[in-house]
């Protein structure tokens, strides 16, 4: 997929969202539903609960980017928690970053925050306002963060 978009579970959970092309894109996460089953929904997950905790949605890369790969949570409510890998393609160092509190959105600018050669986004819906991110990319130049709190 190669314009930006907002991701469904229906439509992206379980699958890749395979992105090829150098340019700027920004995928928009769906918004966390954590809705438990209803006390008359008997034996068994209720099928009308729209909860898409477990929900995992896998963004590829397999271009350095020269148009920023933007990531971002659907609403202020929603943060992500986890970690980003880089491998410097300068001296084959690994670096890693952790996520803030307040992070919501991933950029991978192809140099210094990813997005160098190749790069792999997961993210899982853990809980009612809660993504797990886990990210692995090249990058060059001096390494930095991909995550800010950039959603209002």
């Amino acid at each position: 997929m190669n314009s930006s978009d907002s991701l469904t579970t229906a439509s992206h959970a379980g699958r890749i969202v395979y992105n090829s092309t150098a340019g700027a894109v920004t995928y928009t996460l769906p918004a966390t539903n954590a809705n438990s089953d209803s006390a008359v929904a008997g034996p068994g997950a209720d099928l009308n609960n729209l909860s898409n905790v477990g929900a995992t949605i896998e963004i590829f890369a397999d271009i350095t980017k020269t148009g920023n790969l933007v990531v971002q949570v659907a609403n202020a409510t929603d943060v992500m928690v986890g970690s980003a890998l880089f491998i410097d393609d300068t001296s084959d160092n690994v670096v890693g970053f952790e996520t803030a509190s307040t992070s919501d959105t991933i950029t991978l600018n192809g140099s210094t925050t990813g997005g160098v050669t190749y790069s792999k986004i997961v993210c899982t819906v853990l809980a009612s306002g809660k993504w797990k991110v886990s990210v692995d990319s090249g990058c060059t130049g001096t390494p930095a963060t991909p995550f800010s709190a950039a959603v209002s």
